[in-house]
Order: C-alpha cells, then sequence, then structure tokens
C-alpha cells in the first residue's frame, strides 16, 4: 500500500497512514487533520500559523500555537516509531512532512488521472481505461471524512467533482473500446446517486441508441429534462438536446459528440 521505506498517507477517505501493512495511530480528528494539512503540502515547510490557518480558519482558539505543536509532536512519535527516522520535521518557521510525492494518495490519484487523459488524447483508450480506473481505486470512502476546517473542505469539494469527471471519463472510454452493454445498469445506478450530472445521461442515452434501445433511450431523454426542470429550473444542455434530436431522425449514435 506504500512505497518502499516510506510511509503511506490516505486522504482519499478517513484521514490515515500506514506503514507497509502497519496502520499508524495518527490520533484523534483534529490531529489527522493536521496530518492532512501537511501531506497536501508534503516537501514544503508550513509555519504554525499557517497551520492553524488551515485547519481552524478564522475560529482558532487561544491556545491554538500550543495545539499545533501537540499535534505535530505527537504525529512526529508516531510517524518516527514505525519509520525508525524523521518523517515529520522541525525546519523553521515550522514543520515539513518529509515523504516522496507518491507517498500521498492524493498526488497518485491526481497523476493517474494525468496519465489517463493523455492517454485518451493520444487514442490508446485501453491505457486511459487501466489509468482511470485505477485512480478510483484509490478511494476508501467519503474524502477526508471526520476534517471540517477551510482546506478540507475546499479540497474535498475540489477532489469529489475530479472523482465524479474521472467516472464520467472512464464510462466514455469503456464505452469507446465497445463496452456498452455493461455500462447501462452501472449509469441508472450512477444517475440515481447523482441525477443532475448531464453527462452521466448523455452516456446513457448513446448506449441506448447505440444497442438499438431508442424508445427507452428517447423516455430517459424526458425523464432528464424532468429531472432538470424540477431540481434546477433549467432546460437540459446542448449536448444532451443533439443526442435527443439525432434519436428523433433515426441518425446512428457515436461518441464524437461535445464533451
Amino acid at each position: 500500500m506504500q512505497l518502499e521505506n516510506w510511509p503511506y498517507i490516505g486522504l482519499l477517505g478517513p484521514v490515515a497512514a500506514w506503514w507497509g501493512d502497519q496502520e499508524v495511530y495518527v490520533g484523534p480528528a483534529r490531529q489527522r487533520e493536521v496530518l492532512a494539512v501537511l501531506a497536501f503540502r508534503a516537501g514544503q515547510v508550513m509555519s504554525v500559523r499557517e497551520i492553524a490557518r488551515e485547519v481552524w480558519g478564522e475560529r482558532q482558539p487561544t491556545s491554538v500555537e500550543n495545539l499545533v505543536h501537540t499535534y505535530v509532536g505527537r504525529l512526529r512519535g508516531a510517524l518516527k516509531e514505525v519509520a525508525g527516522g524523521e518523517v515529520l520535521r522541525s525546519n523553521r518557521p515550522g514543520y515539513v512532512l518529509a515523504v516522496r510525492r507518491q507517498s500521498v494518495d492524493v498526488t497518485r490519484f491526481e497523476d493517474h488521472v494525468r496519465q489517463g487523459r493523455v492517454a485518451a488524447g493520444r487514442g490508446d483508450l485501453a491505457a486511459a481505461a487501466a489509468a482511470f480506473d485505477a485512480a478510483l481505486q484509490l478511494w476508501r470512502g467519503p474524502v477526508l471524512l471526520g476534517a471540517t476546517g477551510p482546506v478540507a473542505e475546499a479540497e474535498r469539494a475540489r477532489l469529489n467533482e475530479m472523482r465524479h469527471e474521472v467516472v464520467e471519463e472512464l464510462m466514455r472510454t469503456r464505452l469507446l473500446l465497445g463496452d456498452v452493454h455493461g455500462l447501462v445498469p452501472e449509469l441508472k445506478r450512477m444517475i440515481v446517486k447523482e441525477p443532475l450530472r448531464e453527462r452521466l445521461w448523455a452516456l446513457l442515452l448513446l448506449v441506448l441508441g447505440q444497442t438499438s434501445r431508442t424508445a427507452e433511450a428517447l423516455t430517459v431523454y424526458h425523464e432528464a429534462r424532468l429531472t432538470l426542470a424540477e431540481q434546477l429550473g433549467v432546460e437540459p444542455g446542448h449536448e444532451l438536446q443533439q443526442l435527443y434530436r439525432s434519436l428523433l431522425r433515426g441518425e446512428p449514435m457515436t461518441t464524437a459528440a461535445p464533451w
């Protein structure tokens, strides 16, 4: 689960750390959040004030600097115990989490996504699908579970949106690879959870159109239109409307629609 001789920091789920197969106890919620903030800036020195601001925002307790020193000291001891050396180091004016980029799961996730998009751009669909799937496999649950500070909230929103995009890109890549039959139930389950993501509706229309299920595809379009109208007060976007017109005209359904 980690690189050899380096701890592995998990943020894509509850904040956690491992050394090999051994999970490291990283303390209560605020202490784990201090670790998360340092992990997002791995390799960079963070001052005590920066750590406090990113964990507590404007609602800092009066003893916040002492709390930061206490939490960092405990984390430092826990990581040192399993690593046999300094991983979390003092470095004026604060601290640095001295680990490799790939020791943090968010970095691995972003690297896999970047690799998938590069592969898709050059037409290597199998490599793209493998990279997107590898990125999604890193998620262990709700990202930064239990963290409530301003950086955690911002990163949670950013990473959740990125994950949704990767899911959609993986589905489209699988469609381009010809995996149409397995996609219908998966897309329907996703739409139940995320009914306002138009790309999921568009992908379902494409799959149904390519498998000659035109009547069902038209019904799905009307469901999408009703959902968007009721929940957002808007009409479907250009892509969905274009797919709908193609279905009505009996045109071949392709994945070359705007993305």
